[in-house]
């Protein structure tokens, strides 16, 4: 006899079949970037302590003028210009110089060069990446978060992981209310067998995490392949996007600073964006000629909510323009937030430590799942463990065909992976049907 199982009506059949194959199929691609997202999470601490030797100075009594810092890095490397400026803050930070070698080929990648404020003296010298100047440790799990280490192809699987977890997690949580009802945070007590006690439990972690989850598939589609793209454009049709600091200083074309100039100008524009009431440690660019002015602005570090900017002319240490962040657009705003939320960067180790124990959660949720599913694993007749098939109606469909189109064309790798789940589905229950005659 046939053990195949009957179809069930309406959208709760349809959200278990959709949310059985993505846990599946999906899930794989989720588990790496929630492995690889904890690992990251935990970097900037892990990269304080691991560098702590360039990054750190003992306090002294007396310090070395800007100007002198930035000379000393520039005779290190007297072959390399000088991109940026990253003054110390407090008695125990090194100064960082970044330089641009042209030996390396990836234009993300400068030189950092680290001085002792206080003697002036070059104590380290290490390669550093993106706006945050990821030093090489840090820089390689976050290339493992992103791509794997696979380049641009595999920036595939983190945007198709980023896609489907809101899918995974919304449809997740729509099963179990409709099984736990109010006790969706607390969980069943009646839980006979450990399958129930695993769905129990893989029910309530799942409804805690749930804005978590959330958070970090937004904030993730922001930075992938394609789906990144258009929330770019979704952003500059809704006017979100902050317009540039001004930093003309002359319409005549200028020359390119000499390092006298660059060493001498940084300390004036330093105290400029100090005056100017940019209290947080900062990032000092360098002009591509005299025509142009410096711009100051503050990193993103633990505890700083806000990231104001300043354009310096070095020459006379006047104000050319200033960008406070409270008058950026929403959308600036929350993409800037978003992003050093999902670093770990804003909050500190705090954050990190959330960050870490919510991939903890998925990846146990992940595992849940799979337990979940080897308990009803394939039977004759029940392909794969399927649960029955969705007898769903005309308008049922019409719907489903709406919310491929709109969000598959906003999500690609969703819809793509979405419309081959509903053709493999179709197959499956073709061939069902024809081992049941």
């Amino acid at each position: 006899m046939s053990t195949h199982r009957s179809p069930r009506s309406g959208l709760p059949a349809f959200v278990r079949r959709i949310h059985f194959y993505a846990g599946l199929l999906v899930a794989p691609f989720i588990l790496v970037a929630a492995i690889s997202g904890g690992l990251y999470a935990l970097a900037p601490t892990m990269e304080n302590v691991f560098y702590r030797d360039v990054l750190t100075v003992e306090t002294q009594e007396t310090s070395t003028p800007l100007a002198d810092q930035v000379a000393a890095a520039q005779a290190s490397h007297p072959e390399m210009e000088v991109a940026q400026v990253w003054p110390s803050s407090t008695p125990t930070e090194s100064t960082r110089v970044l330089l641009i070698d042209e030996s390396i080929a990836d234009n993300d990648e400068l030189r950092s060069v680290f001085v002792n404020p206080h003697t002036g003296a070059v104590i380290g010298d290490e390669l550093s990446y993106s706006g945050v100047g990821e030093l090489p440790m840090r820089h390689w799990i976050s290339a493992l978060h992103k791509n794997l280490h696979l380049g641009t192809p595999g920036e595939l699987y983190s945007e198709l992981a980023a896609s489907w977890l809101w899918v995974i997690a919304l449809g997740g949580l729509y099963l179990w209310w409709r099984t736990a009802g109010k006790k969706v945070f607390t969980g069943l007590k009646n839980t006979s067998g450990k399958r129930r006690r695993v769905l129990n439990l893989h029910g309530v972690v799942g409804t805690w995490l749930l804005v978590g989850m959330l958070a970090l598939s937004a904030t993730g589609i922001t930075w992938s392949l394609f789906a990144g793209q258009n929330v770019d454009k979704t952003v500059e049709w809704l006017g979100g996007d902050a317009e540039p600091i001004e930093t003309t200083v002359s319409s005549t074309p200028g020359n390119p600073l000499t390092d006298q100039q660059v060493a001498e100008q940084s300390a004036v524009v330093l105290d400029a964006a100090r005056a100017e009431g940019l209290t947080g440690q900062l990032r000092l660019f360098i002009p591509e000629d005299t025509s142009q002015a410096w711009q100051a602005s503050e990193r993103w570090t633990p505890g700083r909510i806000t990231s104001d900017a300043v354009s310096v002319n070095g020459a006379t240490g006047e104000v050319v323009d200033k960008l406070p962040f409270s008058e950026l657009p929403l959308f600036s705003k929350l993409t800037s937030w978003g992003i050093y939320l999902h670093m770990g960067v804003m909050f500190g180790l705090p954050l990190q430590l959330a960050l870490f124990a919510l991939a903890v959660g998925i990846c146990a949720m992940i595992v849940m799942g799979y337990m979940l599913w080897w308990r009803r694993r394939p039977t004759k007749g029940a392909l794969a463990g399927v649960p029955g098939r969705a007898d769903l109606t005309g308008t049922d469909w019409a719907v489903l065909a709406v919310f491929t189109v709109a969000v598959g064309a906003f999500l690609p790798l969703f819809g793509v992976s979405f419309v081959a789940m509903l053709v493999a589905d179709r197959l499956l229950a073709r061939r069902r049907g024809a081992y049941a005659a």
